[in-house]
């Protein structure tokens, strides 16, 4: 059994403002059809935000794949908000927000809860169970490199670091990416079935995401060199009871992948070389496991640097912290902090900061 989860978040750190249309058109529209069509079934994870300006088209497909039972929505934070990086006052706010967007548009109340950037402190789970969670998502990898608790007496190695080179474009790419094929291959022997418990300030059932598995199935659905979807399903063939696919839905028709693209067609080609029975991660089996997992979140070493330690994303955090209301939600999106944020993504949460300071009008707030 494996299990499929598509995250859509149109506040993209890296997608312009203007190519919001050729998003929903290139890649929510098709891949959402396509899923439908051939009864995949699949959870959602998609921002309230983005909820409220998809149009109408795609809010009747999300409704259609709720109501025939293949679609499970999942809860998120409202503007995807690192929510470690938040008081606890604001990741109510932001849990509780994206809930109302849902009820009031999908007229459904989420069950399972969708980390933005999988980023994760042990308090987390005793908040969603407050606000009616009873599972979340989390990165597997993080869970078995917890082991060691405190980071700066044992940094966190990325587990595939020639892959990530290749990536950037560092050094000989065509060798780093050889290499790094190996150390990916490598790791999923790290990848364990089902679900598990988290020993947290409330224990909670958690849904792991492997982002190795995520990147094998990318790699061969792109056609990478020496990776094609049967290769890729011949790497995976051995992983049952997993998320197959966790991660962004902008990577299947629109945005591509060091200039590889991933089609629909393309996509699925590595589901139907598996072979294995599709569920909804909800019914996945437990592992029996309890595992503590860090503070952490997907990023290659686990950490939350990215979102924190360059300056802009610092000064961010901290003009950020004492604001309210619907200002508060636009100066908290990760989109602003991200990867490699465009300078309007940037920009936004700035001027939502400001005029949350001085008002829209110029205006001092008394």
């Amino acid at each position: 059994m494996i299990a499929l989860l598509l995250h859509g978040n149109l506040q993209y750190a890296e997608i312009p403002k203007g190519e919001i249309g050729r998003v929903i058109e290139k890649a929510y529209v098709p891949v959402l059809s396509a899923l439908l069509k051939r009864e995949i079934p699949f959870a959602l994870n998609i921002t309230g935000f983005t909820l409220e300006i998809l149009p109408g088209e795609v809010l009747r497909l999300v409704r259609e794949g709720i109501e025939s039972g293949l679609v499970e929505v999942t809860g998120t934070a409202y503007s995807h908000a690192i929510l470690p990086l938040l008081s606890l006052d604001r990741v109510e706010a932001q849990i509780r927000r994206d809930r109302e967007a849902k009820e009031n548009l999908l007229e459904v109340s989420p069950r399972l809860f969708f980390p933005p950037e999988l980023a994760y402190d042990p308090i987390l789970p005793a908040v969603l169970r407050d606000n009616g969670y009873s599972e979340v998502f989390v990165d597997g990898e993080a869970l078995v490199l917890s082991s060691h608790l405190n980071r700066a007496i044992k940094p966190v190695k990325p587990l595939y670091p020639h892959l990530i080179k290749a990536q950037r474009g560092e050094g000989n790419r065509y060798l780093n990416y050889l290499f790094g094929l190996r150390e990916l291959k490598k790791s999923l022997k790290l990848v364990f079935q089902g679900k598990v418990t988290l020993e947290a300030v409330r224990d909670i059932d958690a849904i792991p995401v492997w982002v190795n598995v995520n990147t094998v199935v990318m790699l061969g659905a792109g056609r990478f060199p020496l990776m094609n979807p049967r290769k890729a399903a011949k790497w995976l063939k051995n992983l049952e009871d997993i998320v197959l696919y966790g991660t962004d839905i902008e990577f299947i028709g629109y945005r591509d992948l060091a200039g590889y693209s991933i089609t629909v067609e393309s996509f699925l080609e590595v589901f139907d070389a598996l072979g294995s029975e599709t569920r909804l991660p909800s019914e996945l089996p437990h592992s029996g496991r309890k595992l503590y997992l860090r503070t952490s979140s997907w990023a290659p070493d686990k950490s939350l640097d990215i979102w924190r330690l360059d300056e802009g994303n610092a000064r961010l955090n901290t003009l950020s912290r004492n604001l309210w209301g619907e200002k508060a939600f636009l100066a908290e999106n990760s989109d602003a902090r991200g990867w490699e944020p465009l300078p309007e993504r940037r920009l936004d949460a700035f001027r939502a900061i400001y005029e949350a300071w001085r008002g829209v009008d110029g205006k001092p707030k008394e």
